[in-house]
């Protein structure tokens, strides 16, 4: 009897791990696999996505091979990563979102790199159509030796070829310039 009690408080005390993370009701979880293929990716960090500082307008988690709360040291590897964002908005025009996506990305990128990357761009661009409402979820998954896959409510949109492109996207999040301090701190897991 004083075994089985030692034990209940044992394992009262000792805190249980969960296998996902919850933000403003949208379960990350902590480990993902992207396909078969790939490695297991881990949740580095993830955050609420405000505009304004009043509109939830996102949560958006990175999901990285090796953690890291470096954004140069991210950068510089080819490896498999994830940025997802979870959409918290009723409605919006996939075609609003990527232009503030492009937005957010040429602020953080040289003109010339803009130039050169023009066509990846426009490419990337021309995957966001119709609506996107409260619930779906854009992952945007960088393939070493293939590029940016960007899948959107579960439906791939095509891949985006080029490492140098997936990097001044993720720049977005993790830039000298990205959609919010806070939330570049957050995803880095800071």
């Amino acid at each position: 009897m004083k075994v089985t009690g030692l034990l209940l408080f044992i394992l009262a005390i000792i805190p249980l791990t969960s296998a996902a993370r919850s933000i403003s009701d949208v379960k990350l979880e902590e480990i993902i696999k992207m396909n078969e293929t790939a490695p297991e990716l881990i949740l580095n960090g993830a955050s609420l996505r405000k505009t304004y500082m009043v509109i939830d307008t996102y949560v958006g988690g990175l999901y990285l091979e090796n953690k890291s709360n470096n954004e140069q040291d991210i950068l510089e590897r080819d490896e498999h990563r994830r940025m997802l964002f979870h959409v918290l908005l009723r409605k919006v025009s996939a075609r609003k979102v990527a232009r503030a996506l492009k937005d957010a990305l040429v602020i953080n990128i040289s003109k010339e790199e803009q130039e050169r990357l023009e066509p990846n761009i426009k490419q990337f661009l021309s995957m966001f159509k119709g609506k996107l409402k409260h619930g779906d979820e854009v992952n945007i998954d960088y393939i070493p030796g293939s590029g940016t896959q960007v899948t959107i409510g579960g439906k791939s949109k095509g891949i985006v070829p080029g490492k140098q492109f997936a990097d001044a996207l993720l720049s977005v999040w993790v830039g000298e310039n990205p959609v919010g301090s806070s939330f570049k701190q957050d995803i880095l897991g800071n």
